[in-house]
């Protein structure tokens, strides 16, 4: 593990940095790692690992033909995350995307959403469909058990599409919580016998919806209890579609109507009644704060780690506006409120996204280790330097260049002209976008993708 050092912006109650060690995966196919710690100390990480060189062509494909397929990779590390087994693909998650863990009582769940119909469909989906797997493993990870999280479970319709929450959690009567997206619903799925079954419930979240889109607040939420043992959630929400009948307290300004999907943010809900009923209590951040992940520490304090994941618009409060992953320390107060501050001791896990490319994930959750250390994954780009240089200058902008190399790929079948807008600052964000995308996710001319590091750091 090679040394590492971390800045601290604004450091009030922190030093200026943090000494750290860091240990970088080998390859560039390794994206949004997900991490969990068996009882006895082992850690595992999951990844998605992407092929683009293995051209499939699906017959429900919109934009066939398409060279991409998706596969879970499980890494292991028996010294709190110093070094890592070479990692092993799980047979049972080939055409798995984004991985998380939730270990409970010993017992290993991971959960993957599955493509299987759209612009990209996986080939080794069993549905012709969008649906999530649940997997179960009672020993450690050496073999799991699939529960389809389908029409077929949930009762959704053909036109409400299948997504899920980020974790599992046990709630304080014992039973597991997940939460399961239905269109514009929101399906709680609860387990009193350690996941061997469940029981889909109807969940309300009263005084906001989604308008103009099919969506809920489960999409890519995140279950945890406060110290308090407060039950809450942290929902990934597009400010442009959803709409808050009250006021919400420290409500940004917006993702600026981009229809990008990088400038969500994060709202902080909680349910009273074990995930039944969820009322928004506040938003937190800034437009492009995603992928949260909450330690609980000492003195009512929660580490509250996320992904920055694109450059957030001027103004929005962030105080270090760098694509990468980002810690703070957030408090519980004893009137129950949060004292969040945004502003000072950030602590910049990574930054190494360079401002002209897009951002490749990041998405570590933490995890806290028995001796007191924090461990951090992260992805983040390796992109020849040929290409980097092309993307600092903007020659994206230029029609010849960037059809040139869209041309040698199969994943993504746009082209230049298909990002052309009435507004010269939106047509400059999709077109550098995408090239990123080109080699990042469709590693055009193996010239770029996309890789996985872990830090290991203590406050």
């Amino acid at each position: 593990m090679d040394k590492y050092r971390m800045k601290v912006v604004n450091n009030r109650k922190l030093t200026d940095h943090i000494d750290a060690g860091i240990i970088r995966l080998e390859g560039r196919y390794n994206f949004k790692p997900h991490i969990g710690v068996l009882p006895d100390g082992e850690v595992v990480m999951f990844v998605a690992h992407a092929h683009a060189e293995e051209r499939i062509t699906v017959h429900v494909a919109k934009n066939s033909p398409r060279a991409m397929t998706s596969h879970v990779v499980m890494y292991r590390s028996i010294d709190g995350g110093k070094t890592w087994r070479w990692g092993r693909h799980i047979r049972e998650m080939v055409g798995g995307h984004e991985p998380s863990v939730s270990i409970i009582d010993g017992i290993m769940f991971v959960t993957c959403h599955f493509q299987g119909d759209g612009g990209y469909p996986d080939s080794f989906a069993e549905r012709n469909y969008p649906y999530s797997v649940l997997f179960r493993s009672a020993d450690g990870g050496l073999t799991f058990e699939k529960f389809y999280i389908d029409r077929d479970f949930t009762d959704a319709a053909p036109e409400e599409r299948l997504y899920i929450n980020r974790n599992i959690i046990k709630l304080s009567d014992g039973r597991l919580l997940f939460g399961i997206v239905a269109g514009n619903r929101h399906i709680s799925c609860y387990s009193g016998d350690l996941g061997l079954s469940w029981e889909c419930k109807e969940a309300l979240v009263p005084g906001c919806r989604y308008e103009g889109m099919s969506r809920s607040f489960y999409t890519e939420a995140l279950f945890f209890h406060t110290n308090a043992g407060r039950l809450m959630m942290m929902s990934r929400v597009d400010y442009d579609y959803a709409v808050f009948e009250d006021p919400l307290p420290h409500h940004p300004d917006g993702g600026g109507n981009t229809k990008l999907d990088n400038y969500d943010g994060e709202v902080l809900f909680e349910s009273k009644d074990n995930g039944l009923t969820w009322l928004p209590i506040r938003a937190l951040g800034f437009p492009s704060l995603m992928y949260p992940s909450i330690v609980n520490l000492d003195g009512g304090n929660m580490l509250f780690t996320y992904t920055v994941r694109e450059i957030p618009p001027a103004g929005s409060g962030c105080v270090y506006p760098k694509v990468g992953v980002q810690a703070v320390v957030i408090t519980e107060l004893p009137d129950g409120s949060m004292e969040v501050d945004m502003e000072n001791d950030v602590i910049v896990i990574d930054d190494c996204t360079p401002d002209s490319m897009r951002n490749a994930g990041c998405f570590g959750n933490t995890v806290l280790l028995s001796d007191g250390s924090f461990l951090t994954p992260f992805s983040y780009p390796l992109v020849d330097k040929d290409i980097l240089e092309l993307a600092d200058n903007k020659k994206y902008m230029k029609e010849d260049i960037f059809d040139y190399y869209a041309s040698m790929q199969n994943t993504y079948t746009y082209r230049y002209r298909d990002f052309l807008t009435d507004d010269p600052v939106l047509t400059e964000l999709y077109l550098r976008r995408a090239f990123s995308a080109l080699f990042l996710y469709a590693q055009c001319a193996n010239k770029g993708g996309i890789a996985t590091a872990v830090v290991r750091w203590q406050l």
